[in-house]
Parts: C-alpha cells; sequence; structure tokens
C-alpha cells in the first residue's frame, strides 16, 4: 500500500469516527446561587427556568444545561466574602473526599470526581460538578 492511500485512508477513518460520534456528556457543570436565594433557614434553588446549570465547554465557553439535581446534602458554609450563613444543596458521593480549602473556595475532591463551591464577591455561590473525564457523564443528571 502506498502511503498516499494510507493518509487518505486514516482521514476518512477519522473523518466518520467524528461524524458518528455522539455528543460528549458534560464533565464540567455550574450550578449558580444568587444571593437573595441563599439562607441559613432555607436552602437555595438554582437560578433559572426550572434547575438549570452552564455546562462548561470543551474551549471554556458555556451553555444552558437542564438537569434534575437532587442533592443528598444541605450544607450550611459561612460565606469567604459577607460572613453570613449560606446553606447549599449539594449531590455529593457516598465515598470520603479529601477536603480542600481554597482562598475563596472549598473543593469535595473524590480523585476522578470533585464537587467545588465557589463564594464570590457579590454573595452568591457557584456549584462546579467535574467528572474529571471528558465525555463521561454526571451519573444523577437527569433531564426533565
Amino acid at each position: 500500500m502506498n502511503p498516499r492511500t494510507r493518509v487518505i485512508g486514516l482521514l476518512a477513518g477519522a473523518a466518520l469516527t467524528v461524524g458518528l460520534a455522539r455528543p460528549a456528556h458534560a464533565e464540567r457543570v455550574r450550578f449558580h446561587y444568587a444571593p437573595n436565594q441563599i439562607a441559613a433557614s432555607a436552602p437555595a434553588v438554582p437560578t433559572g427556568p426550572g434547575v438549570v446549570g452552564e455546562r462548561v465547554t470543551f474551549f471554556g465557553g458555556t451553555e444552558p444545561f437542564a438537569c434534575q439535581m437532587r442533592p443528598t446534602q444541605v450544607v450550611t458554609f459561612r460565606h469567604y466574602y459577607t460572613g453570613q450563613p449560606v446553606s447549599v444543596p449539594l449531590r455529593l458521593p457516598e465515598d470520603i473526599p479529601l477536603i480542600q480549602h481554597r482562598a475563596n473556595r472549598i473543593i469535595y475532591n473524590y480523585g476522578s470526581y470533585s464537587v467545588e463551591v465557589v463564594f464570590l464577591t457579590d454573595g452568591s455561590v457557584d456549584v462546579v460538578y467535574n467528572t474529571g473525564t471528558f465525555g463521561r457523564a454526571l451519573g444523577w443528571c437527569f433531564r426533565p
């Protein structure tokens, strides 16, 4: 087989693979909780119609992501900027995480999966779920 035929075959195979591939599931999904939704007495609800997050795309952009999130925990934190208690619903696995503290965030690190609670200067909170592997879906996410 000559080299030109081999290159054409490889390119055709790559094009076929890309053309038939299913869309990749979310690897990173962010839910934003506005300051007026966060109180120690009542857990926050994601902003937007229904339960809507943002999927962080491969190139760093975002797109709307509709997902029914059933929290397993409601965790109360002291907001890093406001000092007020905030109750945030989280979907945490049953495993034991490595809890990491950063300047304005707390990370529940499960190895190949992480949940990041980010405190924003306006008093709001972002929760970022990261499956750690591109193309690996969030196992708990059910679209309405």
